[in-house]
């Protein structure tokens, strides 16, 4: 891939909030591995390792199965601790907790490394990078941002491999007809364009329909109507949890597969329930909810995970063909 990106300093920008409640990671890694009768014996007690908790639209389904007792139904008292990233879940995972739910390019980067990881059940189906600007520019849609910039995270991330592939999939040459620029987070982004610095910022769900709500940002372009078949964020456990707690995980599918139906079948009642769970308005979680109705699912196909792959050995994060029938075990929850 090559190098498009231009960093920019952060000195004078006024943060927004990354989560769009201010919800910070629960629970500690001190507290990690906590349980009482795996297998389901009297039940699981212990915590979770999810990417992006508050932030991120993929927890949703965390956040209903908890409130609506669908854990408890299956015996599971579960703790969710908050990472920022992919990989730094996957090392929480390895290192302790034993399961969670991560960015699916991860695991396989992990597993490649010889971490003791397994994925078992899809989460989040799209692509969840978004692309936001002013309300007043003059940019949209994406052939307007031939030369103008647009902030990313930093190179490598899901935010900057996005940006890229979408802007060719349109037609346009990342570094030549637009410039790509690292700012940091989805807040930073937002400030950044707000600032007059960039002109296009990533984001992301809900934080894109919080922005539009408060502000009147629009949604130039998302990175799903150019990516149809991708595996955004799975779940996650290592080979030994897996053996310990194999009932406790299938009762944790189960309590999410239920969730999931939730927000297929009732997205009003999904939404309050996710909305409080945030701290966000009613009318933010129902309209990110709706955004994204479509998108959750335990499933897997095909497509989806050689998509993830060839983003992994595009970036040069995957170097070589991974053991999918070791990695990727699509029946465990069935």
């Amino acid at each position: 891939m090559t190098d498009t990106f231009r960093p920019i300093g952060r000195r004078g920008f006024l943060k927004l909030s990354a989560a769009v409640g201010g919800v910070v990671a629960l629970g500690s890694i001190a507290a990690c591995g906590q349980k009482s009768g795996g297998n389901g014996a009297g039940g699981y007690s212990g915590d979770v390792a999810v990417t992006g908790l508050a932030s991120l639209i993929h927890s949703a389904p965390f956040f209903i199965a908890q409130s609506e007792g669908f854990y408890e139904e299956e015996g599971l008292n579960l703790e969710n601790v908050q990472f920022p990233g992919g990989l730094d879940t996957v090392r929480g995972i390895n290192s302790g907790i034993g399961f969670g739910t991560s960015s699916t390019l991860p695991v396989f980067i992990a597993a490649e490394s010889g971490m003791d990881v397994r994925i078992i059940g899809n989460v989040y189906t799209a692509a969840s990078v978004d692309f936001i600007a002013l309300p007043d520019s003059p940019i949209n849609t994406i052939e307007d941002v031939r030369g103008r910039t647009v902030a990313v995270s930093t190179p490598g991330s899901n935010s900057s491999y996005f940006a890229e592939r979408t802007l060719s999939e349109a037609g346009l040459v990342p570094g030549t007809d637009v410039q790509l620029l690292s700012v940091g987070s989805a807040a930073d982004s937002w400030t950044a364009v707000s600032q007059g610095v960039v002109d296009v910022a990533w984001t992301a769900s809900p934080l894109s329909e919080q922005i539009s709500n408060e502000s009147g940002g629009k949604v130039i372009w998302r990175s799903r109507d150019y990516v149809t078949d991708w595996s955004d964020t799975c779940l996650v456990a290592t080979g030994a949890f897996m053996d310990e707690n194999t009932d406790a995980l299938r009762g944790w599918g189960r309590a999410l597969q239920k969730a999931m139906d939730m927000i297929s079948s009732d997205v009003e009642a999904a939404a309050e329930v996710y909305g409080k769970a945030i701290d966000t308005k009613p009318e933010v979680a129902l309209e990110a909810l709706r955004n994204s109705q479509n998108f959750f699912s335990l499933d897997f196909t095909d497509a989806q995970l050689e998509a993830v792959v060839e983003a992994g050995k595009e970036q040069g994060q995957i170097t070589k063909e991974p053991d999918m029938d070791n990695i990727v075990l699509r029946d465990f929850l069935s």
